[in-house]
């Protein structure tokens, strides 16, 4: 029994290696200049150069930039789409009782979307973007704790190169 426990190990060494580098393969790829998810459908652009791409938990992307500001996308399928209000109020409330100091409609890819703006301490903010098209929802999210207007443009300029490659007709 001895021998054989190395070759277990080895297969069992290897099968996780796969599955890992499968896990990592299966997110969003970069290719001129355009991320793409293909397991989910969705392509958005890179951000400025100066913004290096980070592991945030819980995230399909995210940035950090240059005066420390992060900017993230996340997106899940086949999940109970509620109203857009109710998704950003969800999405406001894991960041903490801050100020709302701008919560409105835009748009995003053809779809309706959730615009919010937070106040953090010391004056920087949070903002979010939030897309429901039946079965996913998109969440798009920069913190900046300072340098807010340029983070603002490149963060505004990023969310809307956001685009679907297939969904439902509206």
């Amino acid at each position: 029994m001895g021998p054989l426990r190395p070759r277990a190990d080895r297969r069992a060494i290897a099968i996780i290696s796969i599955v890992m580098w499968t896990a990592c393969a299966s997110g969003p790829s970069l290719r001129d200049g355009v991320y793409r998810d293909r397991r989910q459908g969705w392509s958005i652009a890179a951000p400025p150069a100066g913004w290096k791409r980070v592991s945030v938990e819980g995230a399909d992307l995210a940035f950090q930039g240059p005066s420390g500001a992060s900017i993230a996308a996340t997106s899940h399928c086949d999940v109970a789409v509620v109203p857009l209000d109710v998704l950003a109020r969800r999405l406001r409330a894991g960041f903490g009782a801050q100020d709302v100091l701008e919560d409105r409609a835009v748009t995003l890819a053809g779809r309706p979307a959730r615009l919010q703006v937070l106040a953090l301490p010391g004056g920087g903010r949070v903002r979010t973007v939030t897309r429901a098209a039946a079965p996913c929802v998109q969440d798009f999210v920069l913190v900046a704790p300072r340098d807010v207007d340029a983070s603002t443009a490149v963060f505004d300029a990023w969310w809307a190169t956001f685009a679907p490659s297939r969904e439902p007709a509206p």
